[in-house]
């Protein structure tokens, strides 16, 4: 009877020990921080310097952008001069763009999936909106990860915020490839 019990004692310390290396890693306080500050101010500015990489060819242009937390983005290309002042609103539902005798087409990105004049709507989505798979340390960095969709059409937001709870720089990849580098300055809280 002594035997029954211990054994039975030690199947379930076994089981129990078992349980606590599939604890869920928890988003550190910095990233949640930085989610609240942004859904309480209603959105962000800021400036985005992007890169987008297509392998074969590689596109770099700045935009002043502003994305309100009802999922809406409004951006202004300032850099390279001949295309600066095109303009345009991107949401879930699509994009409008406007511009004067100018006209961008950089294409789309990760098999359809990112076009990179959507970067500042899909930083900010990411930000308020989806799941924060892991974030930690990166030097003196904090590094959080983003995950959006499913399967084929997941994509990957890696942000770094500085010591202040700042973005200060964005990956977005697509099946574990790095398509657009956004590096941000002027981050404010808040709406003009």
């Amino acid at each position: 009877m002594r035997f029954k019990k211990l054994g039975t004692l030690a199947l379930l310390l076994t089981i129990l020990t078992g349980c606590a290396g599939t604890e869920l890693a928890k988003p550190s306080q910095k990233a949640l921080d930085f989610r609240t500050a942004l859904m309480d101010a209603g959105g962000c500015r800021f400036t985005a310097d992007v890169t987008a990489d297509y392998g074969a060819r590689v596109y770099a242009f700045t935009l002043d952008c502003d994305y309100t937390v009802d999922g809406e983005a409004h951006l202004t290309v300032t850099a390279p001069e001949n295309i600066a002042g095109i303009a345009a609103t991107v949401s879930s539902d699509g994009a409008a763009v406007e511009f004067d005798g100018a006209a961008l087409d950089f294409g789309q990105m990760a098999n359809g999936y990112v076009a990179p004049l959507a970067a500042p709507w899909l930083l900010g989505n990411c930000w308020t909106a989806e799941y924060i798979s892991s974030a930690g340390p990166d030097g003196d960095l904090e590094r959080v990860t983003y995950l959006q969709g499913y399967n084929e059409e997941e994509l990957t937001l890696d942000t770094w915020l500085d010591q202040t709870g700042t973005p200060v720089r964005c990956e977005i990849s697509w099946n574990g490839s790095r398509c657009l580098t956004v590096d941000l300055t002027n981050f404010q809280f808040g709406m003009s």
